[in-house]
Formats: C-alpha cells, sequence, structure tokens
C-alpha cells in the first residue's frame, strides 16, 4: 500500500507515515546500525514503527511542509563540488604528504572511520533522546513493516547514489594509504558523510510499506 513519509522536526531518526488516514512514527536508527552503513537494507529488513493516535503528539514533532525537502540531488551536488574541489587542490598536494608507510596509514583511516562511525551513533542517540523529551512514543503499539521504493527510478538513484560515494570514498581512502597525502584523506571524509546520510532520503514523499503482520 502506499503512504506519505514525513520528516519530524530537528530529529533525522524518526518520519512520520501516514497510511490509511492512520499516523505512525517511524523509528530509522537504533535497532540496526546497518542500515545506516547500507540504506537500501531498509527495503530488505523489516522496519520499526509506532502507531500513534494522539494528534497534539505528532503535531509536537512533525516539521513544517515548507521544509519537506529531497536533498538526494544535493548530496550528489555535493561530493561532485568535493571532487572539484579535490582537482582544484591538487597542486598543493606535495605540501600535505607525510612520510608513514601503508600501515600507519591503515590505521590512521581506521581512526578516522571510527570517528565518523561515532559521530553518526551519536547523533542517532541524542534523536531518540530528544523524541523522548518530546514523546513517549514507546508507549504506542509497535508495528513491524517492510519499505519498498516508490519507482524503478528511485531504486536505481538510491543504488547509483551509493555506489558513486562508496567508489569515490574507497578510492580516496586507498590513495591515502600508498601515498600519505593527507588532502586526499581531506577530500574523502566528506565524501564518506555523504554517503552515510543517503539513509536520510531513502523514505521520503510518497512511498510503498507492507505491514510485516499482514492485517493492515
Amino acid at each position: 500500500m502506499y503512504c506519505k513519509a514525513q520528516g519530524v522536526y530537528k530529529n533525522p531518526r524518526y518520519k512520520i507515515l501516514t497510511i490509511n488516514e492512520q499516523k505512525y512514527i517511524l523509528d530509522m536508527g537504533g535497532r540496526s546500525f546497518w542500515k545506516i552503513l547500507f540504506p537500501f537494507f531498509y527495503w530488505i529488513l523489516p522496519n520499526t514503527a509506532y502507531k500513534v493516535n494522539d494528534f497534539e503528539t505528532i503535531e509536537k514533532i512533525k516539521t513544517p511542509e515548507v521544509e519537506q525537502t529531497d536533498t538526494g540531488y544535493l548530496s550528489v551536488l555535493g561530493g561532485l563540488v568535493a571532487i572539484f574541489l579535490a582537482n582544484l587542490l591538487r597542486p598543493l598536494a606535495n605540501v600535505f604528504n607525510i612520510s608513514s608507510s601503508p600501515f600507519i596509514n591503515l590505521i590512521i583511516i581506521m581512526i578516522v572511520l571510527s570517528l565518523v562511525l561515532s559521530v553518526f551513533f551519536k547523533i542517532n542517540q541524542r534523536g531518540k533522546r530528544r523524541m523522548n523529551r518530546v514523546a513517549d512514543i514507546e508507549q504506542y503499539p509497535v508495528k513491524q513493516l517492510w519499505v519498498k521504493p516508490k519507482s524503478y527510478k528511485q531504486f536505481f538513484f538510491i543504488i547509483f547514489t551509493y555506489l558513486f560515494f562508496l567508489g569515490f570514498t574507497v578510492l580516496a581512502y586507498s590513495g591515502f594509504i600508498y601515498t600519505g597525502d593527507v588532502m586526499v584523506l581531506f577530500m574523502g571524509t566528506p565524501i564518506l558523510l555523504a554517503l552515510l546520510s543517503i539513509n536520510l532520503v531513502i523514505i521520503v514523499g510518497d512511498i510503498k510499506v507492507k505491514f510485516k503482520d499482514n492485517k493492515e
């Protein structure tokens, strides 16, 4: 069945779903951090939603309609800008070269990845605390549902965008491991952030859903 997905004000962890005139709050984080790493898992694994029958709760947390924008194309643009800047600053690359072995550079990459993932984990946890300050959604009935791409266009767009950012992230970090070029590391990290942010646009607007129990 079709439903409308709406953002929650200043809280990317949750979405408001309108299904058959009923309101649900979809929890996009917490229980499966893998969905942040691999956003298409939202289409494969069941997702947790809370059936909210309190109109005041929905009004408190929903994003004003004017702020509902599809930022997927902006993410692609951001990645292209980062790549352009990397090429523009290439003449300065030798200034930032560090003398270290590939093994040491690999350790640096692992530290950077850990820091970036920690930031996303903290944002995810902060989203839950922020929601709890507004409403205790866990008191409402829990539903498990699958989310499906609303069209082949969206499916291929998400896959292409994910592979696009993944490819440049791997390329940038591999380049740093073997060259020690810190500029490459600096340019690769924003692309990694864009890669991890794709999950924010995978559920937006009109989408398809199916309840796990198949009763609704």
